[in-house]
């Protein structure tokens, strides 16, 4: 009896041993989870919602915040695609879904730049700013509603919500449609306004 008793005993200090790490390597695993997707939520998905947010929310489309500073004249034009720069920068935190369009993305912003040239609009490149503004839509849609998921997880208010409404709210209306370039700038070029000067900012 007193060999069994010490089996036995020798068989429940193994197996809590067993258990204590594993749920030890568990709750460490866990915790670097939220670690990772609270760096996420503050080095991508915060920075990206600012962003949005900079737009009235009738210019919600990829052709106001990105390409109609391709387009600016002289100083005011700019080459920098803020999403791509924040997807390149954070490219280890943004789940799969959205990292296999970030190649995609870029190649078809890149070429959506090319499109306008010095007062025409180069056809051959149509495209590709027609591909970047879908593909626009797209990753700010699945990133806000990644960004929604994440906040209630680590406890932070969920302004990503209001922010896709807002959004996809636009996104079925005919206002700056089509999105990639409205109409109103179709033919004649968006520098050219009626008695005033082109509103750049």
């Amino acid at each position: 009896m007193d060999v069994l008793q010490l089996v036995i005993s020798s068989l429940v200090s193994i197996v809590s041993i067993f258990l204590a790490n594993l749920l030890g390597r568990k709750a460490t695993k866990d915790n670097y989870k939220l670690e990772t997707k609270d760096k996420a939520y503050k080095s991508f998905y915060v920075p990206l919602m600012k962003f949005l947010i900079s737009a009235n929310k009738d210019s919600m489309t990829y052709y106001w915040y990105i390409a109609s500073w391709y387009n600016a004249p002289g100083k005011f034009k700019k080459t920098n695609d803020t999403v791509r720069s924040l997807l390149r920068d954070n490219l280890e935190l943004v789940p799969p879904r959205i990292v296999k369009l970030v190649s995609d993305y870029s190649v078809a912003t890149a070429g959506a730049e090319m499109f306008f040239g010095d007062g025409s609009y180069r056809e051959n490149y149509r495209n590709q700013l027609v591909e970047a503004s879908n593909l626009f839509d797209i990753i700010i849609k699945l990133s806000l509603k990644e960004a929604s998921s994440i906040s209630k997880e680590l406890g932070y208010p969920d302004i990503a919500t209001p922010i896709l409404e807002s959004f996809e709210e636009i996104e079925n209306t005919n206002m700056n449609y089509p999105r990639y370039l409205p109409e109103i700038y179709q033919e004649s070029g968006p520098r050219q306004f009626v008695g005033e000067e082109p509103p750049y900012y």
